[in-house]
Order: structure tokens, then C-alpha cells, then sequence
């Protein structure tokens, strides 16, 4: 990309004062967590623990992976190193795009554009704290081969799925690895999954389609964890304010993270349909298009409420996917 068409970056620093306080009091409330805390532990340690890759949607690694053997637990003095981290961390050397910082200070503290400018914030924010240790390049465990480790040809399912062997890294979201394609390149790769474990899921937003209106006022999580859905889902009005409240109240509770969907979270979106189709996604090369051909889970003759809430909300996902796989190939 031409540097001068990258858009601008800038720093907590050309906030106001106001509105630079209460960003820098959010995210150091957030750092603070166990859950911040352990997440950003497992990259300075190099690997993430095996209880980690287990607790995702695909149940983990192949159970002869050499990760199961060696990193149960965190190497000796990480944690102490991320603590240390946490606690001196400087906000400034963070850059956001100027557009979103510029929308977060044209907001009144308190307004809804403040509040959803702020959530997006601290979004990039842990992310960009993850690229940001990943390309330290400190990584206890760089010589061990346990990050390229594959399995034999033998093993037809993994092979099958992954052609080119195993990812760069082990610290992944199953939805987004397309780091080809990303500013940051793998450091990406780990900034979404450590927003997805510290936050509930890979935080997105309603950005509209040339069919229909943008919804201002969504947050969307798309999870990877182990018994949850894969599918990305709409956060509640309670769930929402339970995060608004833990970043900007005078007295917070405990921390709400990570929020996780039930039943009750009914609207969702199907993550195998192109992001620009549904208007759901924060950045718009966060997910390459999917293969028509390729895997679809809702291909799959049994509805279940742990994906699909409603009966009619299956059938819809079912017919969304004939409509997809039935279009020619470009």
C-alpha cells in the first residue's frame, strides 16, 4: 500500500485530557484482570497452555502434539514478567486510526458514540498490545520445534484441511488467520485471539450493507471456545452495560470478561457468509471469503440449540448456505 494512502495513526496523546483519562483508566482496568493477565502471559511465555488450546471451538490439537507434554503450566517467572508488564505498561505508545480516534473525541462522555467508540478502543487496544509482545520475538520456546510441529502424512483429516501444514502460530482463532493479508502480518493473528480470550470473543460491529443501515449501537463477539458457538452473536443490552459499567464506572464490580453467549443471544450472524454480504466485522480484511465449496457446519442435518436458538433460525442458516454453495464460482 502507497504510505500515503495508509490512513493516518495517532496516539492517546492528541486526545483531551478527559477523554485520554477515561480511555487510559478503561484499559488499565482491563490489564489488570487475571484473565488479561494469563492471556498475555501465554505470548511472552511463547505457547499457549494446553487447558487454552483445549478450550476452543474445535477441542484442540491432535492429542499427539507435543504442546500436551510440555506446557501445562506457564514457564517459571512469566507471570511475574506480566505483571510487571501490566503495571508500568504505557498507553502511548498505542496508534489508532485517526478516523476512530477522532469519533471517540467528538463524543460527549456518556453519549452512545462515546460509549461504542470507547468499546471499539479497547478492542484495538488488547489486540494491539498482543502484536505488540508477539513482535518482541521473545519467545521462551523459539528452538523447541513445538509451533511447527505437524503430524505424519498418515493423518488424512489434518492434512486435508491444512494443505500447507501447520499455521505460523499456535495462538489462534479458527476464523481469523488469514495473515497474508493483515497489516501486521501473524502478530494479528494473536491479537485476535487474545481479544477473544480476554473479552469473550473477537469484538465486531454492525458497519450496514449497501442493502441496509448500519446498527450504531451493536456490539458483536465472535467466540472460539470449547461448548460455545461458533457462530458470531450479538451482545445484550445487559451484557453491554456490564461492560460499559466495569470500564467506566467510579467503583467498579468484578470484571465481566469473559462475556459469553446463551440461549438468549438470538440474533446471530453465520460467520461462513462473506463479511461484506452481512455487515458485521470490525476491519474489512479481518476474513478472507470462504470457498463455496468448502466446508459448511451448517450443511448439517441436525439443528442444535447451542448454534442455532430457534428452529427458525436453522432453517434460515440451512437455506442461507444452498443459496451460497449454488452461486458460480467468479
Amino acid at each position: 500500500m502507497d504510505e500515503d494512502a495508509k490512513p493516518k495513526k495517532l496516539t492517546v496523546e492528541d486526545l483531551d485530557a478527559r477523554h485520554r483519562e477515561l480511555f487510559v483508566r478503561a484499559l488499565r482496568r482491563v490489564l489488570a484482570t487475571d484473565l488479561a493477565k494469563l492471556t498475555y502471559a501465554q505470548i511472552i511465555d511463547g505457547l499457549p497452555l494446553s487447558d487454552t488450546v483445549d478450550d476452543t471451538v474445535s477441542g484442540g490439537l491432535s492429542n499427539k502434539h507435543p504442546l500436551y507434554d510440555v506446557h501445562d503450566e506457564l514457564c517459571d517467572g512469566v507471570m511475574e514478567r506480566t505483571e510487571q508488564m501490566s503495571a508500568s505498561f504505557d498507553p502511548n505508545v498505542l496508534k489508532f486510526d485517526s478516523q476512530l480516534l477522532y469519533a471517540y473525541q467528538a463524543a460527549s462522555p456518556g453519549s452512545r458514540a462515546f460509549r461504542m467508540r470507547l468499546i471499539e478502543l479497547m478492542a484495538v487496544a488488547v489486540h494491539q498490545i498482543a502484536v505488540v509482545l508477539f513482535q518482541l520475538d521473545e519467545s521462551l520456546h523459539k528452538d523447541d520445534g513445538i509451533t511447527t510441529w505437524a503430524p505424519p502424512k498418515e493423518d488424512k483429516v489434518f492434512w486435508k484441511f491444512s494443505p500447507n501444514g501447520p499455521l505460523p502460530t499456535l495462538f489462534k482463532h479458527e476464523w481469523y488467520t488469514d495473515y497474508e493479508q493483515y497489516p501486521d502480518g501473524v502478530a494479528d493473528m494473536v491479537g485476535y485471539w487474545a481479544e477473544s480470550r480476554i473479552f469473550g470473543g473477537v469484538v465486531l460491529f454492525d458497519r450496514g450493507t449497501p442493502e441496509r443501515e448500519a446498527d450504531p449501537d451493536a456490539v458483536f463477539f465472535h467466540p472460539d471456545r470449547y461448548e460455545l458457538t461458533y457462530r458470531i452473536y450479538q451482545l445484550l443490552d445487559d451484557q453491554k452495560q456490564k461492560m460499559l459499567d466495569f470500564l467506566l464506572s467510579d467503583s467498579p464490580g468484578p470484571s465481566p470478561f469473559p462475556i459469553l453467549a446463551d440461549e438468549n443471544n438470538d440474533r446471530r450472524v453465520d460467520p461462513e457468509e462473506d463479511i461484506e454480504a452481512t455487515g458485521i466485522y470490525r476491519n474489512i480484511w479481518e476474513r478472507r471469503p470462504l470457498p463455496l465449496d468448502g466446508p459448511d457446519a451448517r450443511q448439517r442435518d441436525v439443528s442444535d440449540r447451542l448454534n442455532y436458538p430457534t428452529m427458525k433460525d436453522w432453517q434460515e442458516a440451512r437455506s442461507r448456505c444452498s443459496e451460497r454453495r449454488s452461486q458460480p464460482e467468479l
